[in-house]
């Protein structure tokens, strides 16, 4: 039985299903005759369909159809994704089809899929690639580098955005699975240009993006083997505004990711969205102290306290800790005492295109 896509739970959006466009308004089907083609009369409306395999086909018609709809031709357009029971990952994250007309027909207003932020269309933004990524230094205590995190910034000719801001708009349309890969591979291909072999690259990724590991997650391992590069060089981190309700899913994702040879990383138990059980059931390779535990930890008892326990749960499972938001040297000396095996932050570099040399010294 088919399924339709859930439009109220911020579920993330596939790469295959087909799409559905229902109006009754003159205007609007007029416009939709322009740009999706010749429709068909139906109970709904006129209805004009567009099966789509990847969402390349799929982001263009919305794109053009958030571009060129007036408001009040949008509020006369709805829309219905369907996905066929045979893909993986159908399930609990879509309602079973059911007859027009019932709660549960799938039909939602075209707004829906208009996410944007300021004066962006977010399938604008994904579609013509609208972002980098950014490099940071991550370092021993001595200073030197042993790799970099990338971090999502606008081009130079593009209007500046939070990446935060960006996902959450794009995760109220469930375009987020298409944002958080392409930001995946855009790391990926700078990564090939500017970082050697036996450099570690962290990247950021969204749990929640990821409705099936294997499938979601093949087109990044396939740009990491094109690109020539070594998997066991990758470290994927789980972006921390993440809730991290579902630890099956997030170990099923692990598990493919390590299958790879790709390390992983999480923030420390610290943070709100993390727990004691899932740090200990996942397992991370890497366990990163958030900037909050950092800042004056050479001065605060409390903080001083839950950075060693942090250094204490870790290696229980041979995880490595990385400080995060290093911005002065009084922090860096209390870490490097302290025994945290990795650095990083302002002190010894901001996040840039290229890779620069590390700021500073042995401590």
């Amino acid at each position: 039985m088919p399924r339709y896509h859930v439009c109220d739970r911020q579920l993330p959006l596939r790469d295959a299903g087909l799409l559905e466009l229902a109006s009754d308004d003159l205007g609007a089907c007029e416009l939709l005759e322009e740009l999706a083609g010749e429709g068909s009369e139906s109970e709904n409306g006129r209805v004009w369909t567009l099966r789509f395999e990847e969402y390349g086909p799929f982001l263009r018609l919305v794109n053009h159809l958030q571009r060129w709809i007036k408001d009040d031709q949008a509020a006369a357009v709805r829309c219905r994704i369907t996905y066929s029971d045979e893909e993986e990952g159908a399930g609990e994250a879509d309602r079973p089809a059911s007859s027009a007309g019932e709660p549960s027909d799938g039909w939602v207003p075209i707004a829906f899929l208009f996410a944007g932020v300021g004066n962006d269309r977010i399938a604008d933004v994904i579609l013509n690639r609208r972002f980098t990524s950014f490099m940071q230094p991550i370092v021993r205590p001595g200073g030197q580098a042993v790799g970099y995190e990338f971090l999502l910034r606008p081009l130079p000719e593009q209007p500046p955005f939070r990446p935060a801001d960006l996902f959450a708009a794009a995760r109220e349309s469930g375009l987020h699975s298409y944002l958080d890969r392409e930001a995946r591979d855009s790391a990926i291909r700078l990564a090939a240009s500017h970082l050697p072999q036996g450099v570690k690259k962290f990247v950021n990724f969204l749990p929640s993006s990821i409705y099936s590991p294997s499938s979601c997650l093949e087109r990044t391992f396939r740009t990491i083997r094109e690109r020539g590069l070594d998997p066991q060089d990758f470290v994927f981190e789980v972006v921390e505004t993440e809730r991290l309700d579902d630890a099956r899913h997030l170990s099923d994702i692990f598990d493919v990711y390590r299958a790879q040879g790709i390390r992983l990383a999480m923030d420390d138990v610290g943070e709100k969205f993390a727990t004691l059980d899932v740090m200990d059931r996942l397992q991370p390779d890497y366990v990163k102290i958030d900037r909050r535990w950092v800042n004056g930890c050479h001065a605060d008892p409390d903080k001083q306290r839950h950075i060693e326990e942090a250094l204490d749960r870790a290696s229980r499972f041979h995880g490595v800790v990385l400080a995060e938001g290093v911005e002065n040297e009084r922090d860096w000396r209390y870490l490097a005492e302290a025994g945290v095996p990795l650095l990083q932050g302002y002190l010894f570099g901001r996040p840039s295109p290229v890779p620069l040399p590390v700021r500073v010294g042995a401590v």
